[in-house]
C-alpha cells in the first residue's frame, strides 16, 4: 500500500515502516524490533465470496475509519469506531488558507516531490507514474526526492528549515498538525475548478485529510488491510486443508503448531512469524472485543482484560514455541522471512505482494482473513496515505495537477494491478483485477470490519508504547499485565498533555 506503502499505509515508530499501511511506516515500523511495525478495519458479519464489489465497498463508507478524527481528545478512531460517524472530521481549520485555485503557470515548471522510501518495486511503480505525468504534462518536471527513514520527524524538521517539497505524502498521524497550522495547500477550491468530487472518494478515507469546515488538504492515495499470507506447500505437506473465511483464533494456533519443525535451531521454520507490533496486535484485541483508547480518547484501555487475554493469545505462539520475531529467523520483517520459507504464515498487507513477485517469485502462497475471535467477532486494521502540496508552494497549479493524477484512476488502477494496495475511488470497485486475483480479494473483502490504525494525535507515542510493550511480552521480560499496564500508563501521560 503505498499508503499503504508509498502512500501505503505501512509501518510506524517501533516499526520499520521499510514498506507501507500501508510502506508508509515499514521503514520505522518494521516487525523485528521496537522498529518493528506495518500498520499500514469491525463488523461482526462477513462478507460471503460471492458479495457484490460494489456493496462491499459501500460498507467501506460506513466501517473504514481512515483516522479523521484527529484533534485534541476527539482522536475517536482511537477508540475502535468503524469509520467517523456522519462522516465528520474533527481537525481544526486552519486561521488563514487559499480560497481560490491558482492559475496555470506558463513555461516550464519543477516541482519537488517526496515522500517515504519503499520497496524497490514501490518505488519503482511511483518513480513510473511520475515519469508518465511528465509526459502527459510537458512544461512540468518532476524531482523525486525520497525521504528515507523516520519521514514524520524528517518532514517536521523541513517545515522547520522552510525545505518543505512542493508536494508529499501525508500520513494520517501527521493531518492535525499540519493542517490546522496552515501548512498544506486547500485543495477545495482546484477540486470545484477541474470537478474532482469528494464523493468520487470513500469519505472515510478522505476524513483523515479533511478540516471541520469540510475543505479538503489531501487526496487519499489507497488503502490496504491485513491478511494472513500463508505457504501452500507448507500446508499441503502438513496435511492441512488451506485457511477458509471462517476459521478462527484455536484453528490458527493448531496449524501453527503442525507447520513448526526444529524451533530453536539454526534452521527452523515457524508456523508463524509475528511482529512485535500494535498494528497487528491490534487486530487481535479488537476482535476480542476490545479497544485501545476509550470512547472520548483521552484514556488508555487496552490492559483491560480483555486486552490481557487478546495478549496472552498472541503470546502463545511465542510460549509454544510455534511462532517468532523476524530477527530471529535474520530476516529484517516478517515478509522477509516469509520469503525466505522460515514462516509457513505471516501477517502482512497487499504491499507484500509485489514484494515476493520480486524477491521471491517462487513461494507459492495464498491469502486467508485474519481469524475469527473467540466470540465470533473478526476484525482487522486499515492504513492510507495521501498526496498533499505544502501552502508555501511557488507551483500551487502544477501541485494540483500532480496530486489530480497521482490519485486519479489511471494511477490507483496501476498499483491495483501490482497487488500493492486498494483503490480509494469508487469508480474502481469492479476493476477486472479483483475478479481474476482471488487472493487479493481476501484484503479487498476485510473493508466492512476494518478499523483504522489511527488513535488520534499522540498517534505515534501509542503505537511506540504499546508496541514496546508487546516486545517485553513475547520475550518473556514482563509479564503481560505488567508489561501492558506500564504502557497505558505512558500513554495516558501522552493523551493528558504529559
Amino acid at each position: 500500500m503505498s499508503y499503504l506503502l508509498p502512500g501505503n499505509v505501512v509501518g510506524s515508530r517501533v516499526h520499520v515502516w521499510w514498506y507501507r499501511s500501508f510502506l508508509a511506516r515499514i521503514d520505522s515500523k518494521r516487525s523485528g524490533s521496537p522498529k518493528s511495525h506495518v500498520r499500514r478495519f469491525v463488523m461482526r458479519r462477513r462478507i460471503t465470496s460471492f458479495t457484490p464489489l460494489v456493496l462491499i465497498f459501500a460498507l467501506l463508507l460506513a466501517a473504514c475509519g481512515g483516522g479523521g478524527t484527529t484533534g485534541g481528545n476527539s482522536g475517536g478512531n482511537g477508540v475502535n469506531q468503524q469509520g467517523l460517524s456522519g462522516g465528520n472530521s474533527y481537525i481544526s481549520c486552519p486561521g488563514s488558507t487559499n480560497t481560490t485555485a491558482a492559475a496555470p503557470e506558463q513555461g516550464t515548471v519543477t516541482l519537488t516531490v517526496s515522500g517515504f522510501s519503499s520497496t524497490p518495486a514501490e518505488d519503482a511503480l511511483v518513480q513510473k507514474n511520475l515519469h508518465n505525468f511528465e509526459a502527459s504534462h510537458p512544461n512540468i518536471k518532476i524531482n523525486w526526492a525520497p525521504i528515507p527513514g523516520d519521514y514524520p520527524t524528517k518532514m517536521r524538521a523541513n517545515v522547520a528549515s522552510n525545505t518543505v517539497p512542493d508536494v508529499f505524502y501525508l500520513q494520517p498521524a501527521m493531518s492535525n498538525e499540519y493542517i490546522s497550522s496552515g501548512k498544506l495547500l486547500n485543495l477545495s477550491p482546484y477540486m470545484a475548478h477541474d470537478g474532482v468530487k469528494a464523493d468520487d472518494y470513500y469519505s472515510a478515507l478522505l476524513n483523515p485529510f479533511t478540516c471541520t469546515n469540510g475543505s479538503i488538504y489531501g487526496l487519499p492515495k489507497d488503502w490496504n488491510s491485513l491478511g494472513v499470507f500463508y505457504n501452500k506447500k507448507m500446508f499441503q505437506d502438513a496435511g492441512l486443508a488451506a485457511p477458509s473465511a471462517s476459521w478462527t483464533w484455536n484453528d490458527m494456533q493448531n496449524d501453527a503448531q503442525k507447520l513448526t519443525k526444529n524451533p530453536g535451531s539454526p534452521n527452523a521454520v515457524y508456523g508463524a512469524v509475528l511482529s512485535a507490533d500494535l498494528s497487528r496486535w491490534g487486530a487481535f484485541l479488537i476482535a476480542a472485543g476490545g479497544s485501545v483508547l476509550n470512547k472520548d480518547g483521552t484514556q488508555a484501555t487496552f490492559n483491560d482484560q480483555t486486552g490481557v487475554q487478546a495478549m496472552q493469545f498472541y503470546a502463545s505462539f511465542f510460549k509454544n514455541k510455534t511462532a517468532a520475531l523476524p530477527t530471529t529467523v535474520g530476516a529484517p520483517w516478517s515478509g522477509d522471512a516469509f520469503g525466505k520459507q522460515r514462516a509457513a504464515m505471516v501477517i502482512e498487507g497487499g504491499w507484500l505482494i509485489p514484494y515476493m513477485a520480486s524477491t521471491y517469485s517462487s513461494v507459492q502462497y495464498g491469502i486467508a482473513p485474519l481469524p475469527v475471535g473467540p466470540n465470533g467477532k473478526q476484525a482487522n486494521l486499515s492504513f492510507t496515505n495521501a498526496w498533499s502540496a505544502y501552502s508555501g508552494t511557488r507551483h500551487p497549479e502544477a501541485s494540483w495537477e500532480l496530486i489530480k493524477y497521482m490519485t486519479g484512476a489511471t494511477v490507483q488502477e496501476s498499483q491495483l494491478n501490482a497487488g500493492f494496495a486498494l483503490p480509494t475511488l469508487k469508480s474502481l470497485a469492479n476493476a477486472p483485477y479483483f475478479a481474476s486475483h482471488p487472493d487479493f480479494k481476501a484484503l479487498f473483502d476485510a473493508a466492512p470490519y476494518c478499523f483504522a490504525d489511527y488513535y488520534g494525535s499522540q498517534d505515534s507515542t501509542i503505537h511506540t508504547d504499546v508496541s514496546n510493550a508487546i516486545q517485553e511480552i513475547l520475550l518473556n521480560k514482563q509479564d503481560t499485565q505488567t508489561a501492558l499496564n506500564n504502557a497505558a500508563t505512558q500513554v495516558n501521560t501522552h493523551l493528558q498533555g504529559g
